[in-house]
């Protein structure tokens, strides 16, 4: 079991692509039952990155009035939640590997109740071996900061603007929000320039960190992707490439990325799944 929150200092840190591309390669490379969700009640970013696949696969859902977390608040406060209340309110992104759980949609809203989420996220819990959350960047959120405490593992977005870097290795540790004291979290460098001076072994090196960095290039076709609402189709085109392809590398270190979420969450994986990885 496994429940990630991916969290970043401020905006402009690619946490929503992030937390879109992992769950969209455990999707497509993993059997695990896995729900991604963006519990920001005025931000429905999340869900135009996989606009194309909720338009093919879920015309059903188009007339109904009340989905989502605004379906499921409603039976969380009437003690009605169940295990199978939360899946049949979600949008299959891949049939029986990856749901959406989409955001509110009442109109004026602008923040979701914490503790209507954790009980959502809890419930969640007894089908998905795998809950990615996109949080709100900063430490003023309540929701996120809930959100925060409770997870498994946290994934801190950077990039390599040394003013960032700076802000979140500062050793009095003022930027980080109180779950980073005590929940372990694992740090991606996103849009990363190999040929940059601000490597990685050079980052860790400048702030004397000795634990494990990640990095996600830059890729000029996944952003065409996210802008197209086909994060999905990114990936799918993008199995058994070349070396010399040019989304070889994102390939390999979303690859990275999503092995050690699941590996550090306890995830279990299946030796039929271990074998088609390695081929």
């Amino acid at each position: 079991m496994g429940r990630v929150t991916f969290w970043g200092m401020q905006h402009g840190l690619g946490v929503t692509s992030l937390t879109a591309a992992t769950a969209a390669f455990i999707g497509s490379e993993y059997e695990n039952h896995t729900l991604v969700s963006q519990p920001q009640c005025w931000d429905t970013t999340l869900e135009k990155f996989f606009g194309r696949a909720i338009s093919r696969y879920n015309k059903q859902f188009a007339e109904v009035s009340a989905r989502g977390i605004d379906a499921l608040e409603r039976a969380a406060r009437s003690n009605k939640l169940e295990k199978d209340t939360v899946r049949n309110h979600t949008l299959p992104i891949e049939r029986g590997r990856l749901d959406l759980l989409q955001t509110s949609e009442k109109p004026g809203k602008q923040h979701c109740d914490n503790q209507v989420m954790e009980i959502i996220f809890d419930k969640a819990e007894e089908y998905y071996e795998v809950i990615l959350l996109d949080g709100q960047s900063g430490t003023d959120q309540s929701v996120t900061n809930t959100l925060l405490q409770n997870s498994d593992l946290i994934v801190v977005c950077l990039n390599q603007d040394v003013n960032v870097l700076d802000k979140y290795f500062d050793p009095s540790k003022k930027y980080w929000p109180e779950a980073l004291h005590h929940i372990p979290h694992l740090l991606v460098i996103g849009q990363y320039d190999h040929s940059s001076k601000y490597k990685l072994r050079n980052i860790a090196a400048k702030y004397k960190y000795k634990g494990e960095i990640l990095p996600l290039s830059y890729n000029t076709d996944f952003r065409d992707h996210l802008n197209d609402g086909d994060i999905r189709g990114f990936f799918s085109r993008s199995k058994n490439l070349n070396k010399q392809h040019e989304n070889n590398v994102f390939m390999k270190e979303i690859r990275q990325i999503a092995g050690r979420i699941l590996e550090r969450t306890d995830v279990y994986i299946s030796d039929n799944q271990n074998e088609r990885r390695a081929l």
